[in-house]
């Protein structure tokens, strides 16, 4: 017998058992009858609060079915209908076997919905600790991606503001070494854009590749990303019309360096880096690199702009290396063409660098005054290579007169008695290299050797010193 009858059983085997203890112990009165409370109510409750209401009510028949096939040798059932008389008791049995089943039955119901509900209650715990546990190894995950992001990021902004920003070309040729550090990359490129064409200005060092020194502006993905100004990927939704369009150079991703005024100056292309390196935040991180380096070649491109037009040293007042390059250049080719003398004089400080820094400056300012007031208003002061030099142009002076210049400079300087060493006891010094314009073959290259070399030999003039200078004619502009 399945377990779902065993309470057939159990009613049977109780009553059964109550009988024979009837039998046994009360022979005079079948049944327990005139014995309050009855002893089969045992039966009845136990299996109706048990079980439920069918169950109670099989409980409460068997019952009441046993009260009157044990009683009737006791109690007259003859004449009487159910539920009168003597049958009461066995209608009681049915009744409360019924009613205390029904409770049951009702019971077990809310009790199968609670633990329905807890059931449902502890999957949806079990499945929110299963997302608990996954958000928290996501949690993880993000948090140290960002770390190792926040990371490169600063250290990314910590290299590009140690860099000269007042020099686009060393900014160019730091791009290749920055994308190897932060991200890896084993091989990439810096174009700038000369005459409509992509010109090569740096490349990762030793590193084989496939581009040319030259790529076209319209080309493959260098021409999309420069289109569409802004950084192109192969990892990035890219389609297979467009793989087939980029294929003809390797290229992971290329970005456009773009001036504030909207114009393209350049590209930066890698085009090769570990696979597992390759990733969206990489990508991310590429395109803020070429962004700041944007950004800094712009102010790079601003500062030699207004640098080309400042004429004047910001410390001494005199004009700058720059200025004195196109002005020689200048008066060179007006002595030649009025065939007119046209001398310069290289002025070096001696032991400049064993002075501090504002004192340098102070000298510099110094010296300047003192020429400005000695040569006339037609000749040139200028700071030359060196921050210990000065170049002076004299239109119209020969050897000689820079001779007799030099020595009023000098006697000059004597008097003011200038000491600016740390001992205040050597006096200032400085040795000068004259060189003068040959009408037949000098040119500005032999001018600054002459005055140059001869800086370098401890000054003076030297009249058996000839310096040709072939590449004059081929490189002399009339225009300047």
């Amino acid at each position: 017998m399945t377990r779902k009858y065993h309470f057939i059983l159990e009613t049977i085997a109780g009553l059964a058992l109550l009988a024979a203890i009837d039998l046994l112990l009360v022979k005079e009165s079948g049944a327990f009858v005139g014995v309050h409370p009855h002893p089969f109510w045992i039966v009845v409750l136990l299996i109706a609060s048990r079980y439920g209401l069918g169950h109670g009510l099989f409980a409460g028949g068997t019952a009441g079915i046993a009260y009157v096939v044990f009683g009737s040798s006791t109690v007259d059932f003859s004449g009487v209908s159910f539920p009168h008389g003597p049958y009461i008791m066995p209608f009681m049995f049915l009744l409360v076997g019924g009613i205390l089943g029904q409770i049951r039955t009702i019971f077990k119901k809310q009790q199968a919905d609670v633990q329905e509900r807890f059931d449902a209650t502890r999957d949806d715990y079990e499945l929110l600790n299963i997302e608990h546990q996954a958000l928290t190894t996501s949690k993880w995950e993000l948090d140290k991606r960002i770390a190792l992001q926040s990371t490169t990021m600063v250290s990314l902004f910590e290299q590009l503001t140690r860099l000269d920003h007042s020099d686009p070309n060393e900014l160019y040729a730091k791009v290749p070494e920055l994308l190897h550090e932060q991200l890896n990359v084993t091989c990439s490129s810096v174009y700038l854009i000369i005459n409509n064409e992509l010109r090569l200005a740096a490349r990762t060092a030793e590193s084989s590749t496939s581009l040319p020194d030259v790529l076209n502006l319209d080309e493959g993905m260098v021409g999309e990303s420069i289109s569409r100004k802004q950084a192109i990927a192969i990892n990035r939704g890219v389609g297979a019309n467009d793989m087939t369009k980029f294929s003809k150079h390797a290229m992971n991703m290329c970005a456009p360096i773009i001036r504030k005024n909207d114009a393209i100056v350049g590209i930066i292309i890698v085009e090769r880096m570990p696979f597992f390196d390759f990733t969206a935040n990489a990508v991310k991180v590429f395109e803020t690199l070429v962004q700041w380096v944007s950004i800094a070649v712009e102010q790079a491109l601003q500062f030699q702009h207004f640098k080309d037009k400042n004429i004047a040293d910001e410390i001494t007042g005199a004009y700058n290396y720059l200025h004195f390059q196109k002005r020689l250049t200048y008066e060179i080719a007006r002595a030649r063409r009025f065939r007119t003398s046209l001398s310069l004089v290289l002025m070096e400080i001696k032991l400049f660098d064993r002075m501090q820094e504002s004192e340098q400056n102070n000298i510099l300012t110094v010296l300047n005054w003192i020429f400005s007031n000695i040569l006339r208003d037609t000749d040139i002061i200028a700071k030359y290579k060196k921050e210990s030099t000065f170049a002076i142009i004299l239109p119209g002076q020969s050897s000689e007169d820079c001779e007799a210049i030099i020595e009023r400079i000098s006697a000059e300087v004597r008097n003011y008695e200038l000491r600016p060493f740390d001992t205040r006891e050597d006096a200032l010094q400085f040795v000068a290299g004259v060189s003068t314009l040959q009408l037949t073959d000098g040119s500005y290259k032999s001018m600054v050797t002459t005055a140059e070399d001869r800086l370098h030999r401890g000054g003076g003039l030297n009249q058996s010193d000839v310096y040709d200078d072939i590449q004059y004619l081929l490189n002399f502009n009339r225009e300047e």
